[in-house]
């Protein structure tokens, strides 16, 4: 027997059932708000300060502050050369040019030592640009430069941390694969030759440091050897060798040789149209005034 008016009691307890839901979800919201107002949602991540920076009188060249610190260095998914991982600390910081050393500041160098002059192919106008890093120079050209422009060569260990920093970076800019807009290397926008310094400002390292990536390999003052497994305090490399380490890649290198645990060699005397250098200098830490 069907009970008088049950169709329309249903329908009553189905529109009531969606309004006690629909009452529910508003509640919801309106809490969600509320919180959102109180500041218990996350806020975005503040940019990064500036780095301190200073000029050398010298040459002229913008240097950024690198504060020591406490890394891993090498990488166990590395090439051999790159293993073991070993922790090294560094005691000291230090002030790092911004960008390789370029042409301009090279050929100013250069009327003061002529006796330094790059091979005849390092002259092509693809690779004599004022703006683009100086290339075809020797690790004993690079030295020379660095006594005259009162500074030096970095460590490796130095040149690691001020690439990859704390965290252990994959590339200088993080973890993710370069492009054109982070780094110049083999097929990205120009094949040709070098591109002029400081135009990737994405790619920058943890510190500010421009074009670690790509460019121009760059010299270091270690002799090479296999990495030592036991932790290391300012480490300077061994005393004497026959190669010195370069790191860094360049533009004629694939993605892969970018990487900040990458270490290539080089005599001391060769010269290629893909290395480079960038030095450092130990003046004094910067100040509060200077920040």
């Amino acid at each position: 027997m069907a009970f008088p008016g049950g169709r329309r009691r249903r329908g009553w307890l189905r529109v009531t059932r969606w309004l006690a839901g629909l009452a529910l979800l508003v509640a919801v919201a309106l809490l969600a708000t509320a919180g959102g107002r109180a500041g218990n949602a996350p806020a975005a991540p503040p940019p990064p300060p500036a780095p301190p920076t200073r000029l050398n009188p010298v040459d002229g060249s913008l240097m950024v502050w690198v504060p020591p610190g406490t890394f891993q260095m090498g990488a166990e998914d590395g090439a051999e050369n790159e293993r073991p991982v070993h922790t090294v600390r560094l005691t000291r910081g230090f002030w790092m040019y911004r960008t390789e050393v370029t042409n301009a500041q090279w050929l100013r160098f250069l009327a003061a030592h002529p006796k330094h002059q790059r091979p005849k192919y390092a002259h092509q106008a693809r690779l004599m640009r004022p703006e683009q890093p100086a290339v075809a120079i020797s690790y004993d050209d690079a030295v020379a430069y660095c006594r005259w422009a009162k500074v030096r060569l970095p460590t490796e260990a130095e040149w690691e941390w001020a690439a990859r920093g704390a965290d252990g970076r994959r590339y200088p800019w993080g973890n993710w694969e370069p492009d054109p807009r982070l780094a110049v290397f083999f097929r990205s926008i120009n094949l040709a030759s070098p591109e002029a310094v400081g135009t990737r400002p994405d790619g920058a390292s943890p510190f500010g440091v421009l074009d670690m990536a790509g460019n121009a390999w760059e010299w270091t003052s270690d002799w090479y050897a296999p990495y030592p497994s036991a932790a290391q305090t300012d480490p300077t490399g061994p005393a004497t060798g026959k190669k010195h380490v370069i790191r860094g890649g360049g533009w004629i290198n694939p993605m892969e040789r970018l990487r900040t645990t990458v270490r290539g060699f080089g005599r001391p005397a060769r010269r290629s149209g893909h290395i480079g250098f960038r030095p450092v200098c130990d003046a004094p830490p910067p100040t509060e005034a200077s920040r």
